[in-house]
């Protein structure tokens, strides 16, 4: 058979087919949808796929055609769309779907951003007389209302066909959801489905995929991998490494920290690995989903690594992960218009939901939390937009309002818990308040471990006590900056460049230096007298820009008396007090702790009902505003300051030897251990300590 006859003349082609020009210059996807699907149509059994694709050229009698033309390509979505239209459609509903009459039919796709193509490909396929209701909640028209409901009623008392298009039912008028005569189910696709998309769009199989070749990616995720001139098996690849990125087990390289050693994590850790269990055990059909928690709110400072955590969790579960912020509902196409915002959230739910049918569970990340206000906070000329997002959020939280939550864990973040609406909190919704604090020794060691890897046998615990209480991103920096510093030198990474790095060469005179250490070892020396807090470390030159930092953990049982904040108050003015006692003045570098002692005091008159009345003024965070504000208040703190001063100045004249060993110490070295400080304390040390009246 000459290879020939497989290529029509262009005179016999359906008048309805695309040229190969229109598709080289970007005809509309509607045309492309409309020439592919009436071609899959036509075609019903017979295999075009496996037609040359254009003659042998190397034959020695091959005839070479005069305008030779290439078949136009299936578009990208049409051979998404129609394959997984076809998965999911029975022969015996595709013959309805094309001669019934008076018929109506819901289809529910993965997505919103299913929605519009699903609805050109039907349009296609089975024609134009059917009525089409397309509800993908971006937008105010494609809310439902009655009238949609009592025009479906009409249309279909008429004998018209009438279909609906949603990722959500509850978007299409409730006659339409009531009267269907048959419900489509499009799921996310499978891997078979891409490979028969693959197939049609690059004209050759990719092979065989896994059933989730594709779990956790939208539609638009699908279609960036797609591209001209790309082979099937390249699509392919594309499509795994994508779900890598999407579902938080890291780009190619990336390595994401296990959490059964994540120590640092703390109260995170042990809830995570306890919702691995659940998860396996909910798998195994041990226990139900009413079981298992529903949602958490992780709260921290910045760079403690909430995000982070959220990718090692859904590692440790073994589950797909959806990450959002509400920065990102409000960066949609038309900007922050309300309902473009609430659509924006309502598809990282639904992207969720999809995942969540198809593996069973799925963690949902929402980031920065406190974007959203607290509603009872709201003033009247902001109510009117925020409320109507917050009570569509609290419902989609809320599991007992329908079942689209079954099988969504939720983990959110935020740096200011407090600014949380309380309502996002009630059990049921985000049910548990977990805090990601700086990390201690053990923690910042297996930090350094997992962003040093390149130095398996070096002893880090040197590094990781002089950046104890360091946020992983300030050890992540910190090793970056130490490798850049090598690679600089044209050698590999060394012990000695990340503790340079930390402690970089000083630009302070002599002089200068003294004082520094100084202040640092009056605030030990204040804490050990006073048992304050336990001293963790002194370093001098901590980083740059930095003088120096003395680190005091309070010790977590302290119920927090007057007694008690008065001593944290002197143990802050103690800096001041050793250059005052030794050198004669202070310097102009205490302004960090003069701003915390004044918060100190004034939490204790405006919040806590420690001073002269018992009057509630205003919370803790504020008390410094409430400070600016009330000149009352700034007399009765100020004569509390200058108290606590001189029984501060009082301390260190008496522990002045341990002082000046301290101090003589940390100039020697330029940092000193809680233990090694402790050490030089109580050799110098008075042996009886009077404690100055109040």
């Amino acid at each position: 058979m000459k290879k020939k006859n497989h290529k029509r003349k262009s005179a016999d082609r359906p008048k309805n087919r695309m040229p190969a020009q229109w598709a080289a210059k970007g005809v509309p996807v509607t045309m492309k949808v409309d020439e592919a699907t009436r071609t899959i149509t036509q075609a019903k059994s017979e295999d075009r796929f496996d037609l040359p694709d254009e003659m042998d050229e190397s034959a020695p009698n091959a005839e070479k055609p005069k305008a030779p033309q290439a078949r136009p390509r299936t578009s990208a979505m049409t051979a998404i769309v129609g394959s997984l239209f076809d998965a999911s459609i029975p022969r015996d509903v595709r013959r309805r779907l094309n001669h019934a009459k008076a018929l109506a039919v819901v289809v529910l796709v993965p997505g919103p951003a299913w929605v519009v193509p699903a609805e050109i490909y039907f349009r296609d396929v089975f024609g134009t007389r059917w009525i089409r209701h397309a509800r993908d909640g971006a937008a105010k028209s494609s809310l439902k209302s009655s009238g949609d409901s009592d025009e479906a009623a009409r249309d279909l008392a008429r004998g018209r066909c009438v279909v609906g298009f949603a990722a959500d039912a509850s978007h299409l008028p409730s006659t339409l959801v009531t009267a269907a005569d048959i419900t489509i189910r499009l799921s996310a696709p499978t891997g078979p489905v891409l490979r028969t998309a693959i197939t049609r769009f690059a004209r050759r199989s990719p092979g065989d995929l896994a059933e989730g070749h594709a779990v956790g990616l939208d539609l638009s995720d699908i279609v960036a991998a797609f591209r001209p001139g790309s082979g099937a098996e390249r699509i392919a690849q594309r499509l795994a490494n994508s779900v890598s990125i999407v579902n938080g087990t890291g780009g190619p390289g990336e390595s994401i920290p296990d959490l059964s050693s994540a120590v640092e994590y703390g109260a995170a850790q042990k809830f995570g690995l306890g919702l691995a269990r659940d998860v396996r055990d909910y798998r195994l059909g041990i226990i139900s989903w009413s079981d298992l928690p529903r949602g958490i709110v992780l709260h921290g400072e910045v760079g403690t690594g909430k995000s982070l955590y959220a990718r090692m969790l859904a590692s440790a579960c073994a589950l797909p992960l959806v990450s959002t912020s509400v920065a990102d509902w409000f960066t949609g196409p038309r900007g922050g218009y309300l309902h473009d915002v609430i659509a924006q959230m309502r598809g990282a739910f639904d992207r969720a939901t999809s995942l969540a049918g198809a593996k069973g569970c799925c963690l949902l990340f929402m980031d920065e939390l406190d974007s959203i206000p607290n509603r009872l906070t709201l003033d009247s000329r902001n109510s009117d937009y925020w409320k109507p997002l917050c009570n569509d959020l609290l419902t989609r939280l809320d599991n007992s309002m329908s079942d689209t939550r079954r099988g969504i864990i939720v983990v959110s973040a935020t740096n200011n818990l407090s600014a949380i609406d309380p309502a996002l909190m009630r059990p049921g919704r985000l049910e548990l308040a977990i805090e990601i604090e700086r990390p201690d020794f053990a923690g910042t060691l297996n930090i350094l471990r997992h962003h040093a890897p390149d130095l398996p046998h070096a002893d880090l615990s040197v590094i990781a006590s002089l950046a104890e209480r360091s946020t992983g991103a300030e050890i992540m920096y910190l090793v970056r900056e130490a490798r850049r510093r090598a690679r600089h030198a044209g050698r590999a990474l060394t012990l000695e460049d990340l503790k340079s790095t930390l402690m970089p060469k000083i630009e302070v005179g002599a002089d200068g230096f003294w004082r520094i250490c100084l202040h640092e070892a009056g605030h030990a020396t204040a804490a050990l007298c006073l048992q304050s807090g336990t001293v963790r470390r002194i370093v001098v030159g901590y980083r740059v820009g930095s003088g120096g930092h003395t680190l005091i953990e309070p010790g977590k049982d302290d119920l927090l008396t007057r007694e008690r904040l008065e001593d944290r108050a002197i143990t802050l003015l103690a800096g001041r007090s050793a250059e005052r006692v030794v050198l004669g003045s202070e310097s102009a570098g205490a302004t960090g702790d003069l701003e915390s002692v004044t918060q100190i005091v004034a939490s204790m008159h405006a919040s806590a009902g420690m001073g002269d009345t018992i009057a509630f003024l205003a919370p803790a965070a504020s008390a410094l505003d409430a400070l600016r504000m009330d000149p009352g208040l700034q007399a009765r703190v100020e004569y509390d300051l200058q108290l606590l001063q001189r029984r501060a100045d009082e301390i260190i004249r008496r522990q002045r030897a341990a002082l000046i060993a301290i101090a003589v110490a940390l100039r020697d070295h330029r940092h000193l251990s809680g233990e090694a400080a402790r050490e030089i304390f109580l050799r110098h040390a008075l042996p009886a300590v009077a404690t100055p009246s109040k």
